[in-house]
């Protein structure tokens, strides 16, 4: 936890995601924290090039620990101190963190208007599959192909769809969530302030990326509340 309390990461043997699990025996045990804030999310099949997902790390300063065994509960400060070898000054430190947990924060976003669309395309295929190929839905499908299209052409700006493996990249190249990433890592490479540059990079990219969560917002504005009409005019149960 920070020094205020506010939690930083939870690990636990109950956790669901393996990057959060430990494992416990009885007796006396040892866990290392990487010192680093969580990575950006993700989704099943995410492939991206040159870009680990971790998270920044934590600054040095002071910080909490808290360890829950059975419902008992111990709470313990501790310090995060800098390497001594180091000219950089805890602004330094600050500024750097600030950047990487910007853009972060918006790989997230992008990845998670990648998941919404492809929740959207899920049921729209669920709903093409209950219509069939009767030729009186034939209005409803056009509008349906249409919808599909323009969510597919933003999916394809934002993420490359056609990188399955990590050598698909170098035939495919990557689109704007990768590059993101990739510019986390970039600007993680050692202890200083991002650099004119990459701050430059990161206001362009994060402008792109707004950019096609607004057309996404736009077109499943545009389409869903019609096509959910459409089908229940026509019986059919339609609820995303």
């Amino acid at each position: 936890m920070e020094s205020d309390g506010d939690t930083i990461r939870t690990f636990s043997n109950k956790a669901k995601e393996r990057l959060n699990q430990i494992t416990v025996k009885a007796g006396g045990g040892r866990f290392v924290w990487d010192m680093r804030y969580p990575g950006y999310k993700t989704f099943p099949g995410m492939v991206f090039y040159g870009s680990p997902n971790l998270g920044p790390k934590a600054v040095p300063g002071k910080y909490q620990v808290r360890l829950t065994v059975n419902g008992q509960m111990q709470t313990q400060t501790f310090e995060i101190l800098k390497d001594p070898r180091l000219a950089t000054t805890p602004e330094d430190f600050q500024a750097q963190f600030d950047f990487l947990m910007k853009v972060r924060n918006k790989v997230t976003e992008a990845n998670e208007g990648i998941i919404n669309l492809r929740k959207i395309k899920e049921d729209l295929g669920y709903l093409k599959n209950k219509l069939g190929s009767d030729e009186k839905n034939k209005d409803m499908m056009d509008a349906i192909k249409k919808f599909e299209e323009e969510l597919n052409t933003i999916e394809n700006n934002i993420h490359q769809t056609k990188n399955q493996s990590v050598q698909d990249p170098l035939n495919y190249g990557i689109k704007l969530n990768n590059r993101l990433a990739h510019l986390m890592v970039e600007q993680a490479q050692g202890d200083f302030r991002p650099t004119k540059q990459g701050e430059e990079v990161r206001g362009k990219l994060s402008q792109m990326v707004d950019e096609e969560l607004s057309k996404l917002k736009n077109t499943i504005d545009g389409n869903l509340y019609k096509i959910n009409q459409m089908a229940k005019e026509k019986g059919v149960m339609f609820v995303n």
